[in-house]
């Protein structure tokens, strides 16, 4: 029964941006946003997340949530581009994270990512997710 499980959730659609609750969108958005910001470099990266997320700080804190992912990743990151219906992978990932790392503690937050990453980059990436966590609570 577990790998019909493990299967199933290896072909499930993807999350849909519409079904998620309204902060953790915004935080998907603010993500979209800061990467299209930081691509063509038309915008601050600051501005377009805070667009989102309402706070500088909560900005800030993405930008050092996506600067510890960017070092931490073993591939690129995958990021949809602002008119998709639909998280990536990595972006479920993402979010995943923020909120074990703030809502259900380090645990979980391992778990997660326990077979991608070693304990040095899920210890700086549980930092940078708890201060994401807060920063969208507040």
């Amino acid at each position: 029964m577990r790998h019909e499980a493990m299967l199933a959730q290896l072909f499930a659609a993807p999350p849909r941006l519409g079904d998620l609750a309204p902060d953790e969108a915004a935080l998907v958005r603010a993500t979209r946003s800061w990467v299209v910001a930081q691509r063509h470099g038309r915008r601050c990266p600051l501005d377009a997340a805070a667009t989102h997320l309402g706070t500088p700080a909560a900005a800030r804190a993405l930008h050092l949530l996506l600067a510890s992912v960017g070092a931490a990743w073993p591939d690129p990151v995958a990021i949809a581009p602002p008119c998709c219906a639909h998280l990536t992978h990595d972006e479920a990932t993402l979010l995943g994270m923020v909120l074990a790392a703030h809502r259900h503690g380090r645990p979980v937050f391992d778990a997660l990512l326990c077979e991608m990453l070693d304990a040095d980059a899920r210890d700086r990436l549980f930092a940078s997710a708890s201060l994401m966590g807060q920063s969208i609570d507040s």
